[in-house]
Order: structure tokens, then sequence, then C-alpha cells
């Protein structure tokens, strides 16, 4: 805060001097009436320039400078880690394997073949689909993961190779007629792995409509009425 220092005007205590001596020039100081007029007018010139010098001036005191103070950088926030490095892999993983059943599908001319790979590329992404939704569910699909998955892959990867043989002989035949028919397991296979996903949500929701059938009955909002009509009595 600002302190204010006061000084007194010297103006008034001037014209109070030059008052007096004007007046002992121009008039005889005989007697006390004349000391007291020369008192008054000299009073009343005293407080008139007084008026008019504006009295008491006030000055403010400059504040001291306060030296700027340096400014605050935000604290510098770590990186955070990824939350689940084991899901990112097994999504990433999810991916790679999703790319690869569409590569070998491309790279068969068998229509009827090909609907069965689209059936387990589609089963297969569903299956990620909801690891990446519900991380929990992670530990029921490692089998899969590690094993089903990429020996089916292997066994199209090994269908293509005697596909593209141009003399196909017995050995070859029948091995592209195993791997066909084993594929009609995997798609059941794979149908059931991604049904066993939704266990818990159907536990859940057939709880829930349990608890809602009740509640509503106990509402009376199932629809059914206590209430039975007397039967007419006949005369």
């Amino acid at each position: 805060m600002k302190e204010k220092r006061r000084s007194r005007s010297v103006a008034p205590i001037y014209a109070l001097g030059i008052t007096v001596l004007l007046y002992s020039l121009l008039f005889s100081l005989d007697g006390l009436g004349d000391y007291l007029k020369c008192a008054f007018l000299a009073w009343a010139v005293y407080m008139l320039v007084g008026i008019i010098a504006g009295g008491k001036k006030e000055q403010a005191e400059p504040e001291p400078e306060t030296p700027p103070q340096p400014k605050e950088e935000p604290p510098v926030q770590d990186k955070q880690p990824a939350a689940n490095p084991e899901l990112e892999a097994v999504i990433a993983q999810g991916r790679q394997s999703v790319a690869r059943l569409q590569s070998l599908n491309d790279e068969i001319p068998d229509f009827r073949l090909s609907a069965k790979l689209k059936q387990i590329e589609a089963l297969t992404a569903a299956i990620y689909q909801q690891v990446a939704n519900k991380p929990e569910k992670l530990p029921s699909v490692r089998q899969f993961m590690n094993y089903y998955l990429p020996t089916t892959i292997k066994l199209l990867e090994q269908y293509v190779q005697m596909q593209n043989v141009g003399l196909k002989g017995e050995n070859i035949t029948a091995g592209m007629a195993q791997i066909e028919a084993m594929l009609d397991k995997v798609i059941v296979a794979f149908q059931k792995q991604l049904d066993g996903l939704f266990a818990r949500e159907v536990v859940d929701i057939t709880a829930d409509i349990r608890v809602m059938e009740q509640m509503m009955e106990q509402n009376g909002l199932t629809g059914r009425s206590d209430f039975k009509p007397k039967k007419e009595e006949t005369v």
C-alpha cells in the first residue's frame, strides 16, 4: 500500500507577513483598534491564500519495485506405460492371424473351401474382439491362440503348397482331402470357443431376468390378476 506524506504550503504565511507590512505602511497603528483591524485582515488573507493554495498537499511515495517472480513451469509428467502390454501383444497377434487367413484364402480358387475359410476368419476376428473388449477373458483363449489357430494356419499353408503342385499324386490328394475335412471340425471348435466367451454374460442375463420377473410380479405388472369374478346364481 502506498504511504502518503503530507507537506504544508508556506504561501499563507508569506501572505500574512505581506499583509501586516502593507497595512502598517498604509495605515497608522495608533491604538488597540488599529492592531485588531490589522490582525483580522491578516488572518482573512491567510485563510484565503490557504484555500487558494490547496491547503495541504499529499505526496505519494513510490512503492519499492518488486523483482519479477520466475514463472513456475508445470511439472513434467511421465509418460504412462501401457495399461496391459500382454493384451496389446495378443490383439496385434490376432490382427496378423486374420490377415494371414485372408492372404491364404486369396490363393485358394475352390469356392467351397474359400467359404469355409471366410467362416474361420470371421470367427477368429470375433474371438479377438471379445478379448479386446473384456481383457479378463484373455486366459480362456490362450490355448486357442497358442495351438488351435497357429495349427490351422499351418495346415492351410500346406494345403496351398500341395494345391500349387502341377501333377498331384495320391499322397497330395489324400493330404488335401484330410485338410478340407478338418476345416469343418475347426469351424465347430472356433464357434464353441466364441460361444464360451459369452458364458458369463448369459449367467448375468439370466440373473437380471429372474430379478426383473420377481419385481414385476410383486408390483402386479405381470398381467396376472388374482381377481376372480363370482358366478351368477341361477334361480
